[in-house]
């Protein structure tokens, strides 16, 4: 268990490639009420060995709720979770990131997984207050809409996601996205325009 500390909170972030320790994760979220998630992924270059060409491929998921995180090496996973496929699936959580169609669409392709419900929070905002969103980064958004300042280190970013061993490094800044990606969802889907000026 890592303790990230970020906005205020210490936010209680597991890392796993094991399933049970996922399964564990997703029956404690369905104990609480939030359920909006955060969802973020990280890449990484895969070369094939055939034609010698470099692809990307998602290393690793994070998901947040509250002060809960929960990043998993899908790349070190001899098998997905039926109950991660089965918590993507559930029409009662709605999965929110930057750009996170591309990611629903890579998750599928590369490993099968399925998202029924999602919303990209940049579009969201866009809509919300067409004048005031001029970016669609989640650091920009961040600050924007729920006043997080983010490093975003672009060695970390950049770094081998598809290690067996994320650095500490690597924890935080994984973690802070998807914890990002939550705060800004649950602001820009909640009925209170708390964001006008």
């Amino acid at each position: 268990m890592h303790k990230i500390c970020c906005d205020g909170l210490t936010i209680e972030t597991v890392v796993t490639n094991e399933a049970n320790i996922v399964e564990q994760w997703i029956s404690s979220t369905y104990a609480g009420k939030q359920r909006v998630v955060g969802l973020d992924t990280e890449w990484m270059r895969v070369v094939k060995a055939s034609t010698m060409k470099a692809t990307m491929k998602i290393a690793i998921l994070q998901l947040c709720i509250e002060d809960k995180c929960l990043i998993i090496q899908l790349f070190c996973m001899n098998n997905i979770p039926p109950s991660l496929q089965n918590f993507m699936m559930d029409s009662a959580f709605e999965f929110v990131g930057v750009g996170v169609m591309n990611d629903f669409g890579m998750l599928k392709k590369n490993y099968g997984l399925k998202c029924n419900k999602g919303a990209d929070v940049f579009v969201l905002a866009k809509k919300r207050w067409p004048d005031r969103i001029s970016s669609g980064s989640l650091k920009y958004l961040a600050k924007e809409l729920v006043d997080l300042d983010m490093e975003k280190s672009k060695a970390v970013c950049t770094s081998d996601w598809k290690a067996k061993k994320l650095t500490e490094a690597q924890v935080q800044y994984a973690c802070i996205d998807a914890y990002a990606s939550f705060k800004i969802g649950k602001m820009v889907l909640s009925n209170e325009d708390t964001c006008s000026h």
